[in-house]
This record gives structure tokens, sequence and C-alpha cells, in this order.
């Protein structure tokens, strides 16, 4: 098959949990010996170096349109007063993107376009003038249920108004797009019945973001035997930190559960990392304990050397890829129930849930006081991952139904 994959930030390098998602299938759909083409923005928050550029191209054709998507104070206001469509998608559409779209379009023929994301919905009017290839939503979460949660947890009246209102603007801008494509491929079973509930009637097939797995030994012996010692027990949190909702479960974190433990373990650390922090945001993780490292070259490298991944999450959708990660690395992980949502995993099995302070202390208690539960739960989420988040396996079920679909 020949792919155009259509994606507003560059899934190159795959540094967040977008990103990943979007390039991890993209590879391994091009090992099983499709074509892929690849479209993407960059913006000032998501840049392409020429370094990263060139390596990206050795793996793929990668077509590269800079795109000014900015938060600006006059465009927010602007849009909030006079349009009804959310100010996020507005910052997306761009009639150079467009343009370079139509240009390939005209220039090759795609047997499927696959659309990475909601927002790139805007452009199927386009698609649908000059190709007749099948069009693929890929809805990497639930748009509006995103901005519903975080509306539902802020504590500041003005900014739940806003975010009320992109709630109901996104919910109305979903609504709209549904069954403008020919197939719907969410990220969890989950997100498949929310769809079906909103009017989809086009095929869908859920196709979970995954991990690559194609070294036998990735995750095995040496993640294990590290969790067995536990002389230098450590937490660690690694995700995108310009994001609403990790801000907001991490900082809960830090405040709600973190104190505590340090009264008991006084030696117990936090290792934070991730890119895009704000210095408001470093300001606020400035507290005993409380290790930064800012945005890091190897993540496999910085998830090895600490022994228990936290994943505080109280609003976002679809599924937290840097759960898996951490799960494949045979790292036992403590998250909410929304930061498993979507995940087929079990509580005390191949991962700890907890919802509230004192259940999420007490996960991580029993993790530092018996070793032998971190190495049950380490080898289970291996397992796990193994058994129903291999890249490959993902790849081959999604070009299956691609197929069948062009029959």
């Amino acid at each position: 098959m020949r792919i155009l994959q259509v994606c507003n930030k560059p899934p190159y390098p795959p540094r967040d949990g977008g990103s990943l998602a979007m390039f991890s299938l993209a590879s391994a759909l091009t090992d099983l010996g499709h074509k892929i083409t690849v479209l993407t923005m960059f913006t000032d928050k998501h840049r392409l170096t020429l370094e990263q550029h060139k390596a990206y191209t050795r793996i793929m054709e990668v077509h590269t349109i800079y795109v000014n998507a900015a938060v600006r104070l006059k465009g927010l206001l602007l849009n909030l007063l006079f349009s009804g469509k959310p100010y996020t998608a507005s910052r997306f559409h761009s009639y150079l993107f467009e343009r370079e779209l139509v240009k390939l379009l005209k220039s090759a023929k795609y047997d499927l376009i696959q659309l990475e994301g909601l927002y790139l919905t805007q452009y199927i009017t386009a698609i649908r003038q000059y190709s007749d290839a099948l069009i693929t939503f890929r809805a990497h979460n639930v748009e509006y249920e995103i901005w519903e949660r975080i509306a539902a947890a802020e504590k500041k009246y003005y900014r739940k108004i806003y975010f009320n209102v992109v709630a109901k603007r996104l919910k109305r801008f979903e609504q709209g797009t549904m069954n403008s494509y020919d197939l719907l491929v969410p990220i969890t079973e989950r997100d498949n019945e929310h769809f079906r509930k909103m009017g989809n009637i086009k095929p869908s097939h859920v196709c979970p973001a995954g991990v690559d797995l194609k070294n036998p030994e990735f995750g095995k012996s040496t993640d294990v035997q590290r969790l067995e010692k536990f002389d230098q027990f450590s937490l660690f949190y690694l995700g995108s930190l310009d994001w609403i909702p990790n801000q907001e479960g991490l900082l809960w974190f830090i405040r709600m559960v973190f104190p505590k433990l340090r009264h008991k373990y006084s030696d117990v650390k936090l290792h934070i990392a991730g890119r895009n922090a704000s210095q408001w945001l470093i300001r606020q993780l400035d507290s005993p304990g409380v290790v930064y490292h800012g945005e890091i070259d190897d993540p496999d490298e910085f998830s090895r050397a600490h022994s228990v991944m936290i994943a505080p999450c109280f609003s976002g959708s679809g599924m937290r890829l840097k759960i898996i990660e951490a799960m494949s690395l045979g790292k036992p992980v403590i998250t909410t129930s929304i930061g498993a949502e979507g995940l087929a995993v079990t509580h005390d099995e191949d991962i700890m849930i907890a919802d509230d302070p004192l259940p999420f202390f007490d996960c991580i208690e029993r993790l530092m006081k018996y070793p032998e539960l971190c190495q049950k739960i380490g080898k289970s989420a291996y397992q796990l991952v193994y058994e129903r988040y291999n890249n490959r396996d993902i790849a081959i079920s999604l070009a299956e139904f691609y197929n069948q679909q062009l029959k």
C-alpha cells in the first residue's frame, strides 16, 4: 500500500506521546513493506532541525511546512468573541499547508490518506477534490473530553469558564467531522465506543500506540534484576511538561503525596524529565527531593536509571504511551484511573492504580518495602506489552484492515 500520513507536528524525533504514536506506527508499516509518505507541520513549539530532518528522510519520504500555530492573546480573544470554531483547531488551518497537500495529491496516487488527529480533518474537503484515496481519521483521543475534564478540575473561575467554552466548541467540531472520513482508527476501544455513540457509522479498527519489541532482550533481565535490589529507591516522571493534564497531575503529586513520603523516607527522590516546561512550572517543581532534568536525549536511559514511574493523570483522553514505554522496560508504574484508561491493565498485577493521596502513598510504600512485588509487577508489565502493544503486531493488524477496506 501507498499511504500519505498527514500530521500537525513532526513525528520525528519521537519524544512525546503523540509523536511516538505517529512515528512508531509509520515505521512499523514501512518495515512491513508499505510505502509511507509524511506531510507534517512544524511550529515554533515543535521544531525540526536540519539534522533531524536529514535523519527522518533516511527512514521515509518526508515533506515539512512551517505553520505559525502559536497561542496569541489577540487571536484567542478574537476567536472567542467572533467565531464558533475552537481556537485549538483554527491554529492548525494553514493555506500554505493545504497548498503543499494538494501538490502531493496531484503528483502521486495514494491508496490511503491517514489524518493523525482531529485538527487534520479540516483538510478533508481539499483531499476529496484532488484524490480518490480512502481517508482515515486516526483519532488519538476524544478531544472535547480532555477539555471537559480540565474545566472540571480548574479552580479559577475565569479559566473554568473559558475551558468549558473550548470543550463545547470542540464537541460541536468533533461531531461535525463524524463520517466525513472513510475509515475511523481510534487508539482505544473506549474511544471507539465513544465515537459510535457520537454517530460514527464508518468502518473502524482500534489501533493502540505501541513500542518496538523487535529486540528479543528488550526489557528483560537487566531491568527486572535492578528492581530486586532497590538499594537506592527513586521515583521518576516522564512527559511533555507543556500539556495541562501533565502539569495538573504532576503538581498534585508534588503537593499532595510527595511531602508525606519525604517526611517518612527522607532520602527518597523524584526525578522529573520532559520538554517545554515554562519558568512558572520550573518554579513549582523547586521542592525538597525533586530533581528536575529538563529535556533529555535518551528517555529509555533515564527510565532505566530509576525505580518506579509515577503517572498521575486527572484529565486527558486516549492512552498514555509513556506508561506503555515504562512497562516495556520492566518498570512498575503507579497511575490514576484516568491514566490507566484505555489500557488493558489490572491493578496490582501489571500496574498500580490510585486516585487519592493516601492510596497513592500506600502504593509507593508497598513497592519500597517489598522488592518482590516490584519484580512481579515489572515482569507482568513487560509481558502485557509484549502480548498487546507490540508495534509489529499492531501494524500487521491495521494493514489487514486497510487491505480489506481497499478491496
